[in-house]
């Protein structure tokens, strides 16, 4: 397992929470998403050898929060 923290920008409410954890914990290999509105940050623990880096920022970001640089 690994985990990754990511600075995501549109994360205004405990709505915008739900919608980043419901996306993202369908994916397979994600383990466990912890969104947090207060510092615009997704931490994710996920399967490395089903998933990487890029594929996680890109579901971020057709789910409509953009990962920042």
């Amino acid at each position: 397992m690994a985990q990754h923290t990511f600075t995501v920008g549109e994360i205004h409410c405990g709505a915008c929470e739900t919608a980043i954890r419901k996306s993202l914990s369908r994916v397979d290999g994600v383990r466990h998403v912890e969104p947090d509105a207060a510092t615009n940050k997704v931490t994710v623990v996920f399967d490395e050898q089903l998933l990487d880096l890029g594929q996680l920022a890109g579901r971020l970001d057709a789910a409509g929060y953009p990962v920042l640089a």
